[in-house]
């Protein structure tokens, strides 16, 4: 049972949650989107869904190649603008959601890759092994379950780790909260959850360290943080294709 997902893990190195992870955010998402919102946003789309294309950005198209993290400080505060690396994921999300702001603006092809960048990256920056530290290497070699893997992708996919689910099942699984519940973690802009999340996931690197053989009981200790973050991506994400698109 193990051996394809590993298999499968290390072709997503680069990729934060792998296509699955991104996937159920997505889905998630969309069934938290008003009808407008979903009608709005699918017109840009051709008629496909947020799920569609939700791993996009990692597939070998022809778009402006922005790295899938957020670097932050010592503080664990995300850099400023003009200390930020010119293709943080922080500047493509700032930039994406400006041109959306006024999306009848600009030309249909315009609109949807900022869809489509919105939808994958701020995924991404729910992902702990996306948020980028002074001084804290993500890629060391550890040993998981017997097979030698560099720490980094084991994060991106945690998901599978757990369980060998659909995007569907995790939404079924995950997507349980009340109006209120959503509404909460929901708060704030994507700044402020950049923050939240580099102040939540210092802690990983606490979990492991280089040559470290991690078995069952460092996963049962780590996967409920990633799960909890995909539900808050995916709420995030409907706020803001909501406050976008609901016109």
């Amino acid at each position: 049972m193990f051996i394809p997902i590993v298999a499968c893990l290390y072709a997503q190195d680069a990729f934060a949650w792998g296509r699955n992870g991104h996937e159920a955010i997505a889905c998630i998402a969309e069934h938290h989107l008003t009808e407008r919102a979903k009608a709005n946003i699918e017109s840009y789309l051709d008629g496909r869904s947020i799920v569609y294309y939700a791993s996009w950005m990692d597939q070998q198209h022809d778009h402006k190649p922005y790295k899938h993290t957020v670097a932050v400080d010592k503080n664990n505060e995300p850099l400023p603008p003009d200390k930020r690396p010119e293709l943080d994921a922080m500047n493509a999300i700032a930039l994406s959601l400006e041109r959306l702001q006024d999306y009848k603006s600009y030309p249909k092809d315009t609109v949807a890759q900022d869809i489509k960048f919105i939808v994958h990256l701020i995924g991404d920056i729910h992902c702990p092994a996306h948020i980028v530290y002074p001084k804290i290497k993500r890629f060391f070699p550890v040993k998981i379950m017997g097979r030698v893997k560099k720490y980094h992708p084991i994060w991106d996919g945690m998901l599978e780790y757990n369980h060998d689910w659909g995007y569907e099942e995790w939404r079924e699984q995950l997507d349980r909260y009340s109006e209120e519940e959503i509404a909460a973690m929901s708060e704030g802009v994507p700044m402020s959850w950049a923050r939240e999340n580099a102040k939540r996931c210092r802690v990983i690197y606490d979990w492991a360290k280089e040559g470290d053989e991690l078995d069952r009981k460092f996963i049962n200790k780590a996967y409920p943080l990633a799960e909890d973050l995909v539900v808050r991506a995916s709420y995030r994400l409907a706020k803001l294709l909501n406050e976008l698109f609901d016109e």
